[in-house]
């Protein structure tokens, strides 16, 4: 855990898509220069900016908005106060009524925030030297799955340089602690506490019963392979549900821990538990 200290400038992010964050944005810009804050605005400024001049940005949408801006943060890393505009996310856990107080206690230096492990993926062409290397960033998932294809795929993986799995299926998932209770979950993965430090490999729909989830360090190195029965084929990549690339029988993909983290200011209302009870609707 970490003290936000020396704040001076201040980032909005807000979810061009979800109306109701527009007079959310509007007000706090205008209570923060009131308190002799610099505000840079995403309406105003590019993201880029947003990211490399902040000391720390309010992010106003929910969880999708969240994965947006951490693949944004690949050269560097602002802590974020996530609010959610919307229903309660796993991300957003502060809701709009509290955002004030929230940042009342920010800006005294009463606030912590957790350090969330980033994925960093590479993706190259082998024996394709004019093929530039491409480079994503997740704070969820990194999936390859078989969209398009009308067969089932074989997918190779292997964990710091060690051939661990081999499988026909739909594909993999490769997760974080953040993001176990996203597609992970639903592909039969643990729920992994989101501090930790480790990577969660869940396999898509396989057809070998005896392949489970497997949570390795998250020091380890992790390589996938796939083919397709036709070479012509293609499957798909794709980061946070957000940025994708087709990828083939050439592809070699690479993942590892981002030298990056996230940092996500903590609600001082409700920690993981409470969340994680009423997004599964579990008694208390």
């Amino acid at each position: 855990m970490a003290i936000l200290t020396q704040i001076h400038q201040v980032g909005i992010l807000t979810n061009p898509t979800k109306s109701s964050a527009d007079p959310i944005r509007k007000d706090l810009s205008d209570w923060l220069s009131k308190r002799g804050l610099n505000v840079l605005d995403a309406t105003q400024v590019s993201v880029e900016r947003l990211v490399s001049e902040s000391d720390v940005i309010v992010c106003l949408g929910g969880d999708g908005t969240i994965l947006y801006l951490a693949g944004q943060m690949k050269d560097r890393t602002v802590p974020v106060l996530a609010v959610n505009s919307g229903s309660l996310g796993f991300l957003t856990e502060i809701r709009t009524e509290e955002l004030y107080d929230e940042l009342k206690l920010v800006f005294s230096g009463q606030h912590e925030v957790e350090e969330r492990i980033l994925l960093s993926a590479t993706v190259k062409s082998e024996g394709n030297k004019l093929e530039s290397e491409r480079r994503f960033q997740a704070l969820n998932d990194i999936v390859v799955n078989r969209e398009g294809l009308t067969r089932y795929m074989t997918v190779r993986i292997d964990v710091g340089g060690e051939h661990a799995a081999r499988f026909s299926g739909d594909g993999v998932i490769v997760a974080t602690p953040t993001g176990s209770t996203a597609y992970s979950l639903s592909a039969g993965g643990p729920i992994v506490y989101p501090s930790l430090d480790n990577l969660i490999i869940t396999p898509i729909c396989a057809h070998a019963s005896a392949l489970r989830p497997l949570v390795i360090s998250g020091n380890q190195s992790i390589r996938i392979r796939i083919t397709c029965d036709e070479a012509r084929e293609k499957a798909l990549l794709t980061a946070d549900g957000q940025k994708d690339v087709a990828i083939d029988n050439r592809s070699i993909i690479d993942i590892t821990k981002s030298e990056n983290c996230f940092q996500l200011i903590k609600s001082s209302r409700r920690g993981y538990f409470t969340t994680l009870r009423e997004k599964f609707n579990l008694p208390n």
